[in-house]
């Protein structure tokens, strides 16, 4: 079991997107991108709100989806490949003395203003559908059922409450009106299987305490809100999971906690067999994304310096697990920092942010075994949050 916190954190991953860069403008061509080459992203100049873009696999012509005073972060596609969902927040005005990081925007406390926004895939026709939405860094908040008529997300209870409360809410696309669930259901950060039957999520065992803390584990519930099952039950933090292509399993990462107190918990990947409910340990790594074949998982893992190494950064590269036969590839292996990976609609490319040529990070785009990796962007943007079109 472990103990969680019901709010909202940064991080240094996604507060490079808050502080952002210069005033430079994405180099490339602007037009249209279909979605079979577009990206989208999220992305930020140094003291302007971040928008989103689509970036083309092939040329690396940026398209500017959202241009206003919100700040717009985590696109996501449906399935079909005709919309985007992300959440739309208006920022208070601050002075960087009064920021967490020099020149970034904090997260306000104001829950309210948060809201679910869907529009076109060219940016057009936004209307919000939802507000007081929770997230977390490293997931939206939100997922698309797989006809795309509805959008399972986290809010909150109640804003003003002490200790917030996170309950699952279903919407509906067309005009926000909610799908009603058979009860209230407690938990947050809501995954919905590509089949559109069953939804995972993360839920509290027990009462919350008055810090908002308590005991939370992995769940999984039919697509209506109904059968809500607990599917883990250890010790660490287990993260929002990677549905496979199929519906019959799930991947996700969680940390261990040692049983030695002096060594410090590592990030593992876990799998379970939907049907059985059996769990795999598969071994170190982070944020897991299935292929769309359901044949292999990229994943992300931290480079351990040789003993007496101290390195002031850590590094990270890309690699992908063979699913059947459990063999690990790894596809990046330099000195920086290689995130995000998403895959290709075909499954024969894999996109990622790399700081490998710049601090605050660029796209770049590679063959799914690692080989012709080419930069995608050359700009002052701070990008990360990468979605590729679903197959």
């Amino acid at each position: 079991m472990k103990r969680i916190v019901v709010g909202l954190a940064l991080t240094a991953a996604v507060l490079a997107v808050a502080c952002g860069g210069g005033g430079t403008k994405p180099a490339g061509p602007t037009g249209t991108i279909g979605p079979d080459t577009g990206i989208a992203f999220a992305g930020r100049y140094t003291n302007k709100p971040s928008n989103l873009y689509l970036v083309d696999a092939d040329s690396g012509a940026v398209q500017q989806l959202t241009d206003g005073e919100e700040t717009e972060w985590w696109p996501t596609w449906s399935r079909d490949r005709q919309q985007l969902a992300f959440i739309s927040w208006l920022t208070p005005t601050t002075t960087p003395e009064a920021s967490p990081v020099p020149e970034a925007t904090p997260v306000p406390e104001d829950l309210t203003r948060r809201h679910l926004v869907v529009a076109n895939a060219d940016g057009s026709g936004q209307h919000s559908i939802g507000d007081s939405i929770f997230f977390q860094i490293y997931s939206s908040g939100f997922s698309w059922s797989s006809d795309g008529s509805e959008i399972a997300y986290t809010t909150v209870v109640d804003p003003a409450q002490q200790p917030r409360r996170a309950k699952l809410r279903v919407v509906s696309v067309a005009d926000g009106s909610e799908v009603a669930l058979p009860e209230e259901r407690l938990g947050y950060l809501p995954v919905w299987s590509p089949d559109g039957t069953m939804i995972a999520f993360g839920g509290f065992v027990g009462d919350l305490d008055a810090q908002g803390k308590g005991e939370a584990e992995l769940f999984l519930m039919d697509s209506d809100g109904s059968n809500a099952r607990q599917i883990t039950n250890r010790p660490g933090t287990d993260l929002p999971p990677s549905w496979s292509p199929d519906s019959s399993r799930i991947v996700w990462s969680g940390t261990t906690v040692p049983s030695d107190p002096s060594q410090t918990a590592t990030s593992a990947l876990f799998m379970m067999d939907v049907a059985s409910g059996q769990i795999t340990e598969l071994g170190e790594g982070s944020d897991p994304v299935w292929s769309p074949d359901g044949q292999r998982i990229a994943f992300v893992l931290a480079e351990k310096p040789p003993p007496g190494v101290l390195r002031l950064q850590t590094n990270l590269d890309i690699y992908t697990l063979d699913v059947e036969t459990g063999e690990r590839t790894q596809l990046t292996q330099d000195r920086a920092s290689d995130e995000g990976p998403t895959w290709s609609p075909d499954g024969q490319r894999i996109a990622f942010v790399s700081t490998r040529d710049n601090a605050q990070g660029e796209i770049y785009v590679m063959n799914a075994d690692g080989s012709d990796v080419r930069r995608l962007t050359d700009n002052e943007l701070a990008e990360a949050m990468l979605a590729w079109a679903p197959r």
